[in-house]
């Protein structure tokens, strides 16, 4: 059996960060106090993406197309990011500033964010925010 060669391993790795780079997306479901959701990167957990939107809108969206919850931030600046502050405040900076701001500060801590399998986007450290979009569990028959 022939074994792969160096440069075709190294090829293969390369052409895999490749498509990783050019995608832009975390895809993850967390990020910890200091990290950013820079435009077009997003969280996934199953059939939630919560995704910071090129229009500066951060949106949860289910099954790809059906929005559960959104900043209400579109057309509000370019360049946009999400980022957990190292306070516990999730912001959305753009060009011009602070755009949106969930109001969680609660000083210095280790923070993160999470897209929950449920459907719910929750800050911890203590649960300080939620986007409150939890599914309910369905009846097995």
């Amino acid at each position: 059996m022939a074994r792969p060669s160096v440069n075709g391993v190294t090829l293969g790795i390369a052409l895999l960060s490749m498509l990783l780079i050019i995608n832009g997306a975390v895809a993850k479901d967390t990020i910890y106090n200091g990290q950013s959701l820079n435009t077009n990167e997003y969280l996934e957990n199953g059939i939630y993406r919560f995704i910071m939107q090129g229009d500066c809108n951060l949106v949860l969206y289910k099954n790809g197309n059906v929005p559960l919850w959104n900043s209400r931030t579109a057309g509000r600046g370019g360049a946009c990011m999400a980022t957990l502050q190292n306070n516990g405040n999730l912001v959305i900076l753009s060009d011009t500033g602070i755009v949106w701001t969930s109001n969680t500060y609660r000083g210095p801590n280790s923070y993160r964010l999470v897209v929950q399998g449920d459907g719910n986007v929750v800050i911890y450290g203590a649960a300080l925010w939620a986007t409150n979009t939890a599914q309910g569990r369905k009846k097995l028959l």
